[in-house]
């Protein structure tokens, strides 16, 4: 199941970056497993202050910023340098893409204000997003 949740969630995330052969696509993927999905993510997020940013990607308005230091204070170096090493980028320009995609990845997911609470339902949500 969580092959096909990866596949669907990289054609997403391919979309989003706008090219399929993204090495954002696997970076993205690790980074939800390791966190406990996108759930986690916001999660993380929130618990290091960032309350306002995720509400904004989960609200219809505007997207706030997610800068450089703010993704390597979340995330860390220790879940960073694996990720980073496997795409030949250093933590810092991996961290860089992260704040760039993060937000519009969220954004695309969450409609209707929120993350679809199953992995069933993420997947739903992200077929409709592929047909558009």
């Amino acid at each position: 199941m969580m092959g096909l949740f990866d596949s669907i969630a990289g054609s997403v995330i391919g979309k989003i970056a706008g090219n399929s052969d993204n090495p954002m696509l696997q970076a993205g993927l690790e980074l939800m497993n390791k966190c406990g999905g996108p759930q986690g993510i916001l999660e993380k997020l929130r618990e290091s202050g960032l309350g306002a940013e995720v509400e904004s990607w989960l609200g219809s308005g505007s997207n706030l910023p997610l800068s450089l230091s703010q993704v390597l204070q979340v995330f860390g170096s220790a879940l960073l340098q694996p990720l980073a090493a496997k795409l030949s980028l250093s933590p810092e320009d991996l961290a860089a893409k992260l704040a760039e995609y993060l937000p519009q990845a969220i954004d695309k997911l969450s409609p209707e204000g929120e993350l679809p609470s199953s992995q069933a339902e993420l997947m739903a949500r992200a077929f409709s997003l592929l047909k558009e």
